[in-house]
């Protein structure tokens, strides 16, 4: 979970050194973080459509970051808190390694109908090894040339023969998938070979950070601060009282 941390002199924005008199505006600046947080994450949601299906989207920020902004809460006299508590986000921020911990493989989507779906769901999937070395989960194009779905065994299967396809020898190719990057959204090398990679296999992936993952501290204090001072403008008086 993450929480946003900014230092604010509350007493010079309110004209009263008086913790708990400074609260209720504290909370005011709070709410006002939290409707930006979520219009932040609703607007880059809309801006930033998934590439590899831009037509089939998840609304990851939208619903998975910007859903998981809290209302704030009262730590102490002077100090509010405004949480997202996604346990993706750390990731987004600061990038890493993910490895297979409960799998042996990572599946990382290369085709569009392979976004956001497990690899079970596809009951026709075999491996097969690029000329790069690369383990590619694919599926066959011809229903006829669909392998029964068994036991996954990575080595095993990696070693299988390819399918027989109905062409000509004469227009068949030596293997040599080229996965194309996840930012492209055309039909992958090697439906010409009668399968098309739906997968990468990778025993860990690095990520790096995802830009403005989180918007910058200033950004937050000038929400902050602009809201208290626009509830305390409403209403002079409330200095006093406050």
């Amino acid at each position: 979970m993450i929480a946003a941390q900014v230092k604010v002199d509350i007493g010079q924005l309110t004209g009263d050194q008086n913790p708990e008199r400074m609260n209720p505006s504290m909370m005011v600046g709070g709410r006002a973080v939290t409707e930006y947080l979520k219009r932040f994450y609703r607007e880059k949601d809309a801006k930033e459509p998934n590439k590899l299906a831009p037509n089939r989207r998840t609304h990851f920020w939208n619903r998975r970051i910007g859903g998981s902004v809290n209302l704030p809460k009262q730590e102490g006299d002077g100090v509010v808190s405004v949480s997202i508590s996604s346990p993706i986000l750390p990731h987004k921020i600061k990038g890493g390694t993910i490895n297979a911990k409960r799998v042996q493989y990572l599946t990382i989507p290369i085709a569009p109908e392979a976004y956001d779906r497990p690899a079970r769901r596809f009951t026709d999937l075999f491996v097969v090894k690029s000329k790069k070395g690369n383990l590619l989960l694919v599926k066959p194009n011809d229903k006829r040339t669909s392998v029964p779905r068994k036991k996954f065994n990575p080595k095993k299967e990696a070693k299988r023969k390819l399918p027989k396809t109905e062409r000509p020898q004469k227009n068949s190719q030596k293997l040599g998938l080229q996965v194309k990057p996840r930012s492209e959204t055309t039909t992958p090398e090697g439906e010409q070979d009668g399968f098309t990679p739906y997968y990468l296999l990778r025993k860990s992936v690095y990520q790096k950070p995802w830009p403005d993952s989180i918007p910058t501290e200033k950004e937050v204090t000038d929400v902050f601060e602009r809201a208290i001072v626009d509830w305390l403008g409403t209403d002079p008086a409330k200095r006093g009282i406050i």
